[in-house]
């Protein structure tokens, strides 16, 4: 059934401000709440979500090839309070909004084939069943909390990291988390055994990466600059966006 979003938007306290792709506590009803008949894709994300980050350049194909018909968005949770007004509890969630209704809304990643065939199914109005002819691509959601244990002795003790020790995805949600959020030498060097750890059940370009900011932000600048010309050679093949690990080779021949 489709709910009406403009109930739950009452708890925000919105203004207008100019258009923009990412959205906040301040913009967000009205982008959200037009009746313009367009489809609108909205995606609530973390930059510490490993699911958001391999979603990223998969949102961005979609939004090249159906941005003259469909409004992309994304919200970052740990920034604004829509997320709690719509009971978000799980990233990454997309919502599939038109004319200021909710038409559907899934949680974590997903190959690109069901995306693009969920947007298809809404876009046009047609009520049909998404058939996803192969799964080869698809990506549980992250289920790790990184806050749960945030700045608490035992965020990165052996109990966390056993919990988690064959799950190469949470393992580079903890450490891309330590690489944003902390700045312990300790911590930092917990996370980069968590992340050769990832790397050691499935070497990608997204763990690779995380391993190679790891590096950097631990003054290991020779091996952060192979690690991550690493990880742009992971993502040509993968089909990677690889902007982010240039960014980083960039910040990290500034320290050399």
């Amino acid at each position: 059934m489709k709910k009406n979003l403009f109930v739950l938007f009452l708890f925000i306290g919105v203004i207008n401000v100019f258009a923009q792709t990412e959205l906040d506590d301040s913009n967000a009803e009205s982008k959200l709440l037009v009746n313009n008949d367009r489809l609108i894709v909205l995606d609530f994300y973390a930059t510490w979500c490993g699911p958001c980050k391999m979603m990223d350049p998969i949102i961005k194909e979609l939004e090249e090839k159906y941005g003259d018909r469909v409004d992309f968005y994304k919200i970052d949770i740990d920034k604004n309070k829509v997320d709690d007004a719509l009971g978000i509890t799980a990233v990454p969630t997309y919502f599939f909004i038109k004319n200021s209704s909710n038409l559907e809304h899934l949680e974590g990643a997903m190959s690109k084939e069901k995306m693009e065939n969920l947007i298809k199914k809404h876009m046009d109005g047609e009520v049909e069943e998404v058939v996803v002819t192969s799964t080869d691509d698809y990506v549980e959601p992250s289920r790790y909390n990184v806050w749960e244990k945030h700045d608490d002795s035992d965020e990165f003790g052996q109990d966390v990291l056993d919990s988690i020790w064959y799950s190469w995805e949470k393992l580079n949600t903890l450490s891309w988390h330590a690489y944003l959020e902390h700045n312990n030498v300790k911590d930092l060097l917990k996370a980069i055994k968590a992340i050769e750890r990832s790397i050691e059940l499935d070497a990608n370009s997204f763990n690779t990466d995380t391993h190679a900011a790891l590096l950097y932000k631990t003054g290991n600048y020779t091996k952060a600059l192979k690690v991550a010309k690493k990880a742009i050679d992971y993502a040509k093949e993968e089909g990677e966006n690889y902007e982010h690990t240039t960014e980083l080779i960039e910040k990290i021949i500034d320290e050399m």
